[in-house]
């Protein structure tokens, strides 16, 4: 029996009873409701009215609350509290991928529900199919790489020593060294190289310069390639979350929208101020303006003493044809007494950084005297900000170092705060002082301004008179010992923790001290981006830009930050083009649209066969198959096959791809379509100006999108382009259908019966896209132009686009006589987006 029993399989223990397992059971606090006893309601047998209803307000109120509670808790998961912006397309189900006060949430959810955790396939984790990484083993073998180099070079110190000892070579060798360095030190300026990075990220940045603010945009935007960057730069392209709506309402609506700008190069010239207005006029600085920069008088003069900034256009010193180099920034410093010497600033896009420098060094060196040129693209820092929040946060971030005296910047800065558009400013309002840490008052806290009567005049009269143009002084950030010694003053984090802690009462600032950092400062405002920018020393750019993100806005939330889209979009929704995308007549915007060109190409090959256009398939009617030109790009050379002209548009590794168009300016552009004569060039000469397309019909354009004008040899198909335009009456037969039969009938009776009527008593209205009778698209004869940013554009409600026009092809077809300008009918185009076959209607404007 014992043998048996020792066979038998014994009995587990007993199962559990299958109940449901409660469902997130931490909050069920919210089927508690609390209530309170309403005997206190009768007192002496006798109802208290007053406590009576205060009890049974109690329970509807508790009601309500749990009602929330349970409706909010119950049915929403931890990743689904994650806030709309941050949200992704598809539901991320890792606790980790969810922000931190949600974690312990999305862990014990996940826990419970026997949702499968998978860890990320970067950084220290270990993805399928992926190669195995481990940080801890890399971190090993840089240290061990590390401590071979400080073997070696120990031993090579040591060698050297004893050769030191024994006599002759070394005193030879240092010669050798100071005669060599004195043969190869620049008469002229030469260019800059980026700072030796820490010994930790320094393999990271071989082929390209991290902005100041790159570890902290690293984790929340998505970057440029690390094996290609842009400009030589890691620059932050989006944000990770969703962005686009969002960017709109910031810098229009409410809100604020920064940028670290750092990358943009800053050029220093230094000299008699003659020899640096010849700098600037043998570039033809802001030819093309509205205003003249060299006169005696108004803004020029102001721009000269260094209260105001100039925006403007520099072009090639020896040129055929006047050719546009970039859009640049122009600052002078304020003349310090007793000296001769004036310094300026040129702020340039680094797509056209080494184009333009090349014609400074060559103008200056012709100057008498000659004027000194420094590269200080690694020195000088900047963040733009712009919306209606932009003023109030950098009135709270950036507070004087120094007690404000008189009508200084410093003492009317802080009663800029209300400013909600810079245009209220002079143009191009020029600000200068010192500013602390913005570390040392770290948490910042949302600005409180009286709004009185006597505030707002004292504010109407700062903008009347404007005191900073007689009290401006020069900046420190002119002077490279200044920036040098505000960057090394900058205390460590920790020591200003510690501060903290010590110094003052909890929660307030610690007090100033004289050893305290006073960090020089220039900000300035755009008229045409409308923003605000501030220059500081480079590596005083992440403290201040900390400040910015962390800043709760008076109207709620903090100031947000944006990349390379968002700038754009910006742009494209105040219909402005910008500088390079939408220039491909510059050198700088024809490099660009080589590189997108390139991008385009690549991600079709990527596509499998099945799902990419086969573009020699397209058909455009009339026996016409295949695309128009290069797929991938604003094919610009097929508008010049006309001219038989060639010309080098690739360019080499030393020099910028040369465009194979001039751009034109906007105010030559607009003379020349009014019929107005131009000095500058000949209307056959192959030039580009900018328009901006509205849309006349349904229909979005994007970029690459072929612009044909109306057919000029084709009357009939122009007819029947004309006759889609909805503004055009008279080819529309609009005859309402007859009611009589059922005008007797109910409102409801009556509009079902119009519509099921409606078919038969339709007219023959104009065709749809898709239809037999649809217009087809014209020839390669009448293409003007291409697309090079389009979308739909919030700001207006509607699809719009930035393109550019070739004006010999524009006039070509055209009635344009002496003084007549374009009428509208003459402006309407036909816009086909590559791999279409159905063009749409839009109306052109030159901006």
């Amino acid at each position: 029996m014992s043998s048996n029993n020792s066979k038998k399989r014994k009995p587990g223990p007993e199962p559990a009873p299958s109940a449901k397992r409660p469902r997130f059971p931490q909050r069920a606090h919210a089927h508690h409701i609390a209530t309170k006893p309403t005997a206190a309601a009768y007192p002496d047998g006798e109802i208290n009215l007053k406590a009576f209803l205060n009890s049974h307000r109690n329970e509807i109120k508790s009601l309500e609350n749990a009602m929330r509670a349970a409706k909010k808790g119950l049915s929403r998961r931890a990743f689904q509290d994650v806030p709309r912006e941050m949200r992704r397309r598809t539901a991320s189900h890792n606790p980790q991928r969810v922000p931190k006060r949600l974690r312990a949430r999305a862990r014990q959810e996940a826990a419970e529900d026997n949702t499968p955790v998978s860890r990320g396939t970067s950084g220290s984790g270990v993805g399928k199919g992926k190669k195995k990484w481990l940080r801890k083993e890399g971190i090993e073998k840089s240290r061990k790489r590390w401590e071979e180099r400080k073997k070696r070079r120990k031993e090579k110190d040591d060698n050297g020593a004893s050769d030191a000892m024994e006599g002759v070579e070394v005193q030879v060798d240092t010669t050798a060294t100071k005669e060599v360095v004195k043969k190869t030190k620049a008469k002229f300026a030469v260019l800059a190289t980026p700072e030796t990075p820490p010994s930790r990220f320094r393999r990271r940045q071989k082929n390209k310069t991290w902005l100041p603010t790159h570890v902290w945009h690293t984790k929340r935007a998505r970057m440029t390639p690390p094996t290609d960057p842009l400009w030589r730069f890691a620059i932050p392209l989006a944000p990770a979350g969703k962005a686009y709506r969002l960017t709109h309402r910031a810098a229009t609506l409410r809100g604020a929208l920064a940028w670290d700008v750092s990358y943009m190069s800053t050029i220093s010239l230094e000299g008699v101020e003659a020899s640096i207005l010849g700098v600037l006029q043998g570039l033809h600085f802001s030819c093309e303006g509205e205003e003249d920069p060299w006169q005696d008088r108004g803004k020029a003069k102001k721009w000269r003493h260094g209260s105001r900034v100039w925006e403007g256009w520099l072009y090639e010193r020896e040129a055929k044809t006047p050719q546009r180099v970039a859009s640049v920034t122009v600052i002078w410093c304020v003349a310090e007494q007793g000296s001769t010497k004036r310094k300026a600033f040129i702020r340039v896009h680094p797509c056209a950084f080494l184009q333009l420098w090349n014609d400074v060094i060559r103008i200056a060196k012709v100057q008498k005297p000659s004027v000194n040129v420094e590269d200080l693209r690694f020195e000088i820092g900047s963040i733009e900000i712009m919306g209606p929040g932009a003023a109030e946060s950098l009135c709270s971030i950036l507070h004087p170092a120094s007690q404000p005296d008189g009508h200084s910047p410093q003492s009317i800065w802080p009663a800029l705060a209300d400013i909600t558009d810079p245009g209220v400013l002079p143009p191009g309002a020029l600000l200068s002082f010192p500013i602390c840490d913005s570390r040392l008052r770290d948490p910042p806290r949302t600005s409180q301004r009286a709004q009185d009567a006597e505030s707002e005049t004292a504010f109407m009269g700062i903008l009347a008179n404007w005191p900073v143009d007689a009290s401006q002084t020069a900046s420190a950030l002119f002077s490279r010992n200044a920036r040098l010694a505000a960057a090394r003053s900058l205390p460590s984090q920790k020591s200003i923790n510690r501060r903290k802690s010590t110094d003052g009462d909890f929660g307030a600032y610690p007090s100033p001290r004289a050893t305290d950092p006073q960090i020089p400062m220039l900000l300035y405002t755009s008229k045409q981006s409308k923003s605000w920018t501030v220059l500081l020393p480079w590596k005083c750019v992440m403290p201040v830009w900390r400040g910015l993100m962390r800043y709760p806005l008076s109207t709620g939330g903090n100031p947000r930050f944006g990349g390379l889209k968002e700038r754009r979009q910006v742009d494209f929704e105040r219909s402005v083009p910008s500088f390079p995308f939408d220039f491909p007549g510059c050198d700088a915007g024809w490099g660009w649209e080589l590189q997108e060109r390139a991008a385009r190409q690549h991600e079709w090959t990527r596509r499998p066969k099945g799902k990419r256009i086969e573009w020699s398939t397209i058909d455009l009617g009339n026996g016409r198959k295949g695309e128009l030109g290069d797929p991938w790009a604003c094919d610009w050379e097929r508008l010049r096959k006309k001219d038989g002209e060639d010309a080098d548009m690739t360019g080499t590794e030393d020099q910028l791809p040369t465009s194979p168009f001039r751009q034109l300016p906007s105010r030559d552009a607009r003379a020349l379509l009014a019929g107005k004569p131009v000095p500058s060039p000949s209307t056959s000469a192959p030039h580009l100006f900018t328009v901006k397309l509205s849309m006349a019909t349904r229909g979005t354009p994007t970029a690459c999108a072929r612009i044909y004008r109306l057919p000029s040899s084709n009357p009939a198909l122009r007819t029947a382009w004309l006759s889609l335009l909805p503004s055009s009456s008279s080819t529309r037969n609009k005859k309402t259908p007859v009611r009589t039969t059922i005008s007797d009938q109910p409102l409801p009776s009556r509009d079902l019966a119009l519509s099921l009527l409606q078919p038969q008593c339709k007219t023959n209205g104009p065709p749809k896209a898709g239809d037999p009778d649809y217009p087809l698209v014209p020839d390669e004869e009448d293409l003007i132009g291409f697309v090079t940013t389009g979308n739909y554009n919030l700001a207006e409600g509607m699809p719009t686009a930035v393109a550019n026009l070739a004006m010999h092809r524009v006039l070509e077809g055209s009635k344009l006589g002496a003084g007549k300008g374009l009428g509208r009918e003459e402006r309407v185009c036909i816009v086909r987006g590559p791999g279409e076959t159905t063009g749409r209607l839009a109306v052109w404007e030159a901006v």
